[in-house]
């Protein structure tokens, strides 16, 4: 089961294209918990069942979910690893986090080390905010419809035309063509889209580019950023 994830996940540490944030959402939490394991025990090179550069944040911890546990997950992190290349923080159901602890999650998100790997559970991809989900690569366990087959074939041909490595054409004559979508819009799709091709054959162009859209997302959501400088931010890392 979830052989795709686990090919994925895989090809992330073969290629050295690891994100610093992975969100495990959907119902299946034996099978979450599994992979990620997995996954980190990969990373790490060990089979041992804890590692000073790992820690788990269980969904049934006594331990009060609060600002001073994120805090303490934050210093954590800005440590140099034990051994190896990286540390990783594993924080099972995400929405028990309260406000406080969510603010503070973002922060470490935006000035996260180049070491640091968060994975985060969650129930629905609805309880954890744009503002965090934007920045981390979504696994979905369970099965999820392609919401991208669903919009305007023209915008995902766009897409494809920006990914291509032949492309010729006038990328802003193209995004002229999408003035009946919101901005905001045209990037969750492209996020969407990207980490669809990511997922397929993750790339370090193609790890780049999920980081710049990110960004631009982010401030699209949390800014009064210009559309215009959106397209012109993305266009010129492309």
């Amino acid at each position: 089961m979830y052989e795709k994830i686990s090919l994925y996940l895989n090809k992330c540490i073969e290629k050295d294209v690891l994100s610093h944030s992975y969100i495990f959402y959907g119902p299946d939490e034996i099978n979450k918990k599994n992979i990620a394991m997995k996954f980190a025990r990969k990373i790490l090179n060990t089979n041992a069942l804890f590692h000073p550069d790992l820690i788990l944040v269980p969904s049934d911890s006594k331990e009060e979910r609060s600002i001073n546990l994120i805090r303490q997950l934050q210093k954590f992190l800005i440590l140099s690893p034990y051994s190896g290349n990286y540390k990783l923080v594993i924080i099972e159901a995400f929405e028990k986090l309260n406000i406080y602890s969510q603010n503070t999650l973002l922060k470490i998100f935006e000035e996260a080390p180049c070491h640091a790997i968060i994975i985060l559970f969650a129930k629905t991809i609805d309880s954890i905010p744009d503002t965090i989900a934007s920045r981390g690569v979504k696994l979905s366990f369970w099965k999820q419809n392609n919401t991208l087959e669903l919009k305007d074939k023209n915008i995902i041909d766009f897409f494809n035309e920006v990914l291509s490595e032949t492309s010729n054409k006038n990328l802003y004559y193209q995004i002229g063509k999408f003035n009946d979508y919101k901005t905001v819009e045209v990037f969750k799709l492209w996020l969407g889209f990207l980490r669809d091709n990511f997922l397929r054959d993750p790339s370090k162009k193609l790890a780049n580019l999920l980081k710049v859209s990110q960004n631009i997302y982010f401030k699209l959501n949390e800014t009064n950023i210009n559309p215009k400088f959106a397209y012109d931010e993305l266009i010129l890392n492309l």
